[in-house]
């Protein structure tokens, strides 16, 4: 296995980090806000459903956002995978996760399903799609190694695309 450099921490990436949470955060509650005003008497179901919702649709803005800078470094620049693009793998992989426990709890605990039972294999190709990759681009020996976030941008795109499309 090849060794890689290890560089020491970066305070603005610390900063980024927080500001990219607070972002997802920020997305979540307009939602709920939303939710809220359009919606006479919501219940926990509903808002639950909703951000589920709008995290597939931020999840697949996101997968074609990255597959596109993916594209660009790995094939048009030739260069490897880079600390601030594996940040930004880590932080779509944290909202697929995130969706997915919603997407649990709607169906363990409130009886929701979705319209189409694939719906579940879909969810779970979501959250296994990009851990996946990671590995093969973290255990590979030739460089660059961005080919594989290539394909797993572009297979996790697929597979929310499918999940939208069998959900609701």
């Amino acid at each position: 296995m090849q060794s890689q450099e290890s560089t020491p921490p970066v305070p603005w990436l610390r900063r980024l980090d927080l500001a990219l949470a607070a972002v997802i955060i920020g997305f979540v509650l307009l939602v709920i806000v939303h939710t809220a005003i359009t919606v006479p008497n919501p219940w926990l179901y509903l808002y639950l459903f909703r951000i589920h919702d709008q995290l597939a649709r931020l999840g697949l803005a996101l997968a074609l956002v990255m597959l596109l800078i993916a594209v660009y470094i790995g094939i048009l620049r030739k260069g490897d995978v880079t600390p601030l693009f594996k940040r930004g793998t880590y932080i779509i992989f944290g909202t697929m996760v995130v969706q997915a426990l919603l997407g649990t709890v709607m169906y363990l605990f409130f009886g929701g399903r979705p319209a189409e039972d694939v719906h579940l294999i879909y969810g779970v190709g979501a959250v296994l799609s990009l851990p996946f990759f990671i590995f093969v681009e973290s255990t590979a020996r030739k460089r660059p190694a961005m080919g594989s976030y290539i394909w797993g941008f572009a297979l996790l795109a697929g597979i929310i695309l499918r999940g939208i499309m069998t959900g609701g």
